[in-house]
């Protein structure tokens, strides 16, 4: 499908996170690709980082693409568990392989989308066009739910990793980003006890950095029963930021 290397100066820069660039394709429908951003990752795609002690990154395996590495390993462990006999649909994206590109190697992943065929918006994008809903929060925990019964493990959650799709003819969450072990020990791979209690912790970050995007003052005025629901989450970002030293933001 994809010989010899990917010019991505064809293809539509359709998102960025803190550390990876997402292109898509019209000829390619059902994908994208993730790329590392030039600045996550320097020569023979060892790992940037600005802590003390960066120089052991060289010593680890996989530098900078780590996070792909995670990524696939989650995919695997829930990909092996189930065949298609059982119809399972797994609230993360499909993971088909990898790619040469001229921005370095791409992993290339499935593409979620709304019924019509555009891209799924996330729910950043939802807040802060004020589109969020209170069944999207429904929707929220009821897939932290889903994560604890498949034992899912995440290693961030980020309201842009997270889009809301019709595409089998309800409205449903899926996690794009994000999902993998972090722990060097694997603590929460091995133990689904730890790892609900981890994803009630992310489950309230989750809600938090939403009431935040809420609060952005370029967020147009949306759902009120949203902003009230999230409110005491927004009371807690306030509190934590005063303590610090800083001023609330004046949107909220």
């Amino acid at each position: 499908m994809f010989d010899g290397k990917i010019e991505l100066s064809d293809w539509h820069h359709c998102a960025a996170g803190h550390q990876r660039s997402i292109f898509a394709h019209p000829l390619y429908p059902n994908v994208l690709i993730k790329v590392l951003k030039p600045e996550s990752r320097g020569e023979g795609g060892t790992r940037r980082s600005k802590r003390r002690l960066r120089f052991l990154n060289r010593f680890k395996r996989f530098g900078a693409y780590r996070t792909f590495q995670r990524e696939v390993d989650e995919f695997l462990e829930q990909a092996r568990r189930f065949s298609l006999a059982d119809r399972v649909e797994l609230p993360i994206p499909r993971i088909f392989g990898f790619a040469n590109t001229d921005y370095g190697l791409g992993l290339i992943v499935e593409k979620i989308t709304m019924s019509n065929g555009e891209i799924a918006p996330t729910l950043r994008e939802l807040a802060l066009s004020g589109r969020l809903t209170a069944t999207h929060l429904k929707m929220i925990d009821e897939l932290f739910e889903r994560f604890c019964r498949l034992h899912i493990v995440m290693m961030d959650v980020n309201p842009g990793n997270f889009v809301v799709t019709d595409r089998r003819g309800f409205e449903e969450l899926i996690c794009v980003d994000g999902t993998g072990e972090k722990s060097p020990l694997h603590i929460f791979a091995f133990s689904r006890r730890m790892n609900e209690a981890r994803l009630r912790r992310m489950r309230a970050k989750l809600l938090t950095k939403l009431a935040g995007t809420l609060a952005c003052s370029v967020a147009v005025s949306g759902d009120e029963s949203v902003r009230a629901a999230l409110g005491r989450y927004q009371r807690q970002t306030d509190q934590r930021t005063r303590s610090i030293g800083l001023s609330p933001d004046p949107a909220h």
